[in-house]
């Protein structure tokens, strides 16, 4: 009986250490997961519904399944670059066995994204996909993502406050206002956004370890846009077209050291702005 009793102990003192151990490991993996998590927390893309419409997807949470990522996004939507809406949308991304997205399901519908979005939506909704199965790669971890907007890997950046009639005034001048040959991902997205054009050029106006601001200029027959793209985490933020030049009556811009943006009727100095936007603390582009 005593060996009996001796036995049962040491089996459940196994039992036990067999119990914590597998405890410690689940706890371990949670953890590993939750850190994870908290990277991919505040990725959000923008994707143009067209008529002056604008959606912000933010990543609010994502959860790894066995076989895919649920992902529920806060969904921002922009009339004529005013909030007009805010919802909650949760898509599941599924991939094949090579790591690339295979299909993107609303949830509750059996809406495949890949099928039923537009082109410019569905290419940011890729993207958002590549980030995701990228970052549980150990190797992945604590490594920066390759910048994909300018070919440039340390641009210099342009001094502010940058005035669109110094920069005419100065012919261009690529000493004083060095730029930089766009990479095909941000070419693809402009041209996704109505901006097809024979030339792009960006000119760096932020760099840091959060956000990238760049300011695109764009030739297109006799006209030149210039585009406000802010970009965090390699994700773009925002966009907004601030000048263009090319008639007898251009709209230009003055971008001071805080990023508050003025408008301008014509080229000249002293100038009254009709209008006035500032990039906000999340890269976003609004009205001052």
């Amino acid at each position: 009986m005593v060996l009996l009793i001796g036995c049962k102990k040491e089996a459940n003192a196994q039992n036990r250490n067999f119990l914590d151990t597998a405890k410690t490991k689940k706890n371990e993996v949670s953890k590993s997961k939750t850190n994870y998590l908290k990277n991919l927390q505040y990725k959000s893309f923008v994707v143009s519904c067209g008529g002056g419409c604008a959606m912000t997807y933010i990543a609010d949470n994502v959860e790894k399944e066995s076989s895919f990522f649920k992902v529920k996004f806060k969904v921002e939507m922009y009339t004529n670059e005013q909030l007009s809406d805010t919802f909650n949308e949760t898509y599941l991304f599924f991939y094949d066995q090579s790591g690339k997205i295979s299909k993107i399901i609303l949830e509750g519908t059996k809406n495949n994204a890949l099928e039923t979005l537009p082109s410019g939506a569905r290419r940011s909704f890729i993207e958002f996909s590549q980030n995701l199965i990228k970052a549980i790669s150990p190797d992945n971890q604590n490594k920066s993502e390759e910048n994909k907007f300018i070919v440039e890997k340390n641009p210099q950046k342009v001094n502010l406050p940058f005035s669109f009639y110094e920069y005419f005034n100065d012919d261009y001048s690529e000493s004083k206002y060095p730029n930089y040959e766009l990479k095909p991902f941000l070419i693809e997205f402009l041209k996704n956004n109505s901006y097809d054009a024979e030339t792009y050029k960006g000119l760096v106006i932020r760099s840091d370890e959060n956000f990238l601001y760049l300011l695109i200029s764009i030739l297109r027959g006799d006209s030149e846009y210039f585009v406000l793209v802010t970009i965090k985490n390699n994700v773009i933020i925002d966009y907004k077209e601030i000048g263009l030049i090319g008639d007898e009556n251009p709209t230009t811009f003055k971008i001071s050291s805080n990023f508050i943006i003025e408008q301008y009727n014509g080229n000249g100095p002293n100038l009254k702005a009709f209008e006035k936007f500032k990039v906000n603390e999340t890269g976003k582009i609004v009205k001052e």
